[in-house]
């Protein structure tokens, strides 16, 4: 379960290059957070860290990472974008 994809990967926007990285499951999710994260601290980030960290352990659900990641995408205004499921 820790490695699994996610069902709906998330596109990531650098705001310095511009450039767009693809987070498809947790451990790239926990990798961005922990390497290339613009910020760190905030309550929303330690969450989804711990969350990842978790999740890579073998405890809890990849739809918890994913929604972590997001939180913690919002609360530093790092863009992203979701793509949309038909």
């Amino acid at each position: 379960m820790n490695n699994k994809d996610w069902n709906d990967p998330i596109m990531v926007i650098c705001k310095r290059t511009g450039k767009t990285y693809t987070v498809a499951n947790t451990k790239e999710a926990l990798d961005m957070l922990l390497n290339a994260w613009p910020v760190a601290e905030g309550k929303a980030f330690m969450m989804a860290l711990q969350i990842c960290a978790d999740v890579e352990r073998g405890q809890g659900r990849s739809l918890e990472a994913r929604n972590s990641f997001l939180a913690a995408a919002m609360e530093a205004g790092v863009p992203i974008e979701v793509p949309v499921v038909q």
